[in-house]
């Protein structure tokens, strides 16, 4: 990232030799700088991380004006949400949101027959039959370890077992737009 100097409040300093700025300078710089879903995946970064709150994104748009490419970022703000935790969980939500199939909800309780959460998916849909609609989406880091593959069989089981329809995608998959074309085919 370019820290330009010059702007108020955006005095760099140093730590461990590296140039720093506050989190809502650098995500101001950033976002002018960035194609729109990675900037609001950077955004949904910050939040989820605790580094900005969602009170503060207000003074990082309003810091954003008058940049060069601040124009086409105005409707990216509304799309933050820090609910995401990671980028390819907000790539697949923006990917269906596009699509015209916008997830009913984030990080998605999933329930057994008592009332009691068993999982949480990625994104979530209520379908017409009652049922609910689950995505996940699994990097390859954090899901590659065999301990991990082992851990979402389990959590894939235990979300079967309630009667949801859990779909499993992958960055490949994100990359290539199947999550909306296969999430617009279960809703319609």
């Amino acid at each position: 990232m370019v820290v330009r100097a010059g702007e108020p409040g955006e005095s760099p300093w140093q730590r461990a030799g590296a140039h720093l700025v506050a989190p809502t300078v650098a995500l101001a710089q950033a976002v002018c700088e960035l194609p729109r879903d990675h900037a609001v995946a950077v955004l949904d970064s910050a939040l989820h991380r605790r580094l900005v709150r969602e009170d503060e994104l207000a003074a990082v748009r309003a810091a954003v004006r008058g940049r060069r490419g601040a124009a086409r970022t105005a409707a990216w703000w509304d799309l933050a949400d820090g609910r995401a935790q990671s980028p390819l969980e907000t790539w697949a939500r923006l990917q269906c949101r596009d699509a015209g199939v916008p997830p009913h909800d984030l990080q998605v309780a999933v329930r057994d027959g008592a009332g009691d959460v068993v999982a949480h998916g990625d994104l979530g849909w209520h379908l017409r039959d009652g049922r609910l609609l689950v995505v996940e989406v699994d990097g390859a880091g954090p899901h590659g370890t065999p301990a991990a593959v082992f851990e979402d069989r389990r959590r894939q089981n235990r979300i079967a077992t309630t009667g949801a329809l859990l779909l499993r995608f992958t960055a490949p998959d994100v990359r290539a737009g199947r999550v909306a074309t296969e999430v617009r085919r279960l809703l319609t």
